[in-house]
């Protein structure tokens, strides 16, 4: 009787292991890319993408407008507007990387991307308001270096049927004030997971520190020339 259950202990927990090994894990990251709809610098951007997606190297916000932002998940309102003149602006890009998976067998789990934004305290679903659905099965993924890689992409559209750089410098000008965030979802089944962007970056200890002695030593010296 006891071989039979030490039998039973051991097949069950090599079966335990199994499932946990077969478990997908997705790999999510945000970048700012090139205009993915007509700008020449897009493929190469994805190419690299892809690349340190894969290995496991790649940064967040490398492309970023703000040095600041890069290994964070903070934007700029520059990193997420596109237009229909010049360099045809940038788009917020979030990566997925699956290993270990193809599209077929992702496609028999349900992989499906959800995409929501809270902006200037007001709740989007993005998705659904475009599509008529919360939940997507992705179109822009592919079969990679024994996985599969994909994006899901945002933006605004800057200077809108006006195409001038005035048009655009006032839209950015009333849009940068805003306050928000972007989140884009992934789920399968056994699996859940999410990568929140957020605009605008929220200042260090150390720089508020520095604000408030700044602060203060302002109010020293509105003191002393009242005095």
């Amino acid at each position: 009787m006891k071989k039979i259950v030490v039998f039973l202990m051991v097949a069950f927990l090599i079966l335990g292991i199994g499932f946990v090994a077969s478990a997908s894990t997705v790999d999510l990251y945000l970048d700012s890319a090139p205009n993915a709809y007509g700008s020449p610098n897009y493929d190469p951007w994805w190419t690299a993408a892809k690349t340190s997606a894969s290995a496991g190297s790649f940064v967040n916000m490398a492309n970023g407008i703000n040095p600041l932002n890069v290994g964070t998940t903070y934007f700029e309102i520059q990193d997420a507007v596109v237009y229909s003149f010049g360099d045809l602006g940038k788009r917020l890009h979030w990566i997925y990387w699956v290993p270990g998976e193809t599209i077929t067998s992702l496609t028999a789990k349900n992989f499906q991307i959800a995409m929501d934004y809270v902006w200037d305290g007001m709740t989007y679903d993005f998705y659904d308001d475009y599509y008529g659905s919360r939940w997507l099965t992705p179109t822009r993924w592919e079969d990679y270096n024994g996985g599969v890689i994909g994006s899901a992409g945002f933006a605004w559209w800057g200077a809108y049927n006006v195409n001038t750089p005035e048009a655009l410098a006032a839209d950015l000008a009333a849009w940068d004030p805003s306050q928000g965030n972007i989140t884009l979802s992934v789920r399968m089944e056994g699996y859940n997971g999410s990568l929140t962007a957020y605009h605008p970056r929220v200042p260090e200890p150390a720089t508020m520190l520095l604000l408030g002695l700044g602060l203060v030593g302002l109010a020293g010296i509105r003191r002393k020339f009242k005095g």
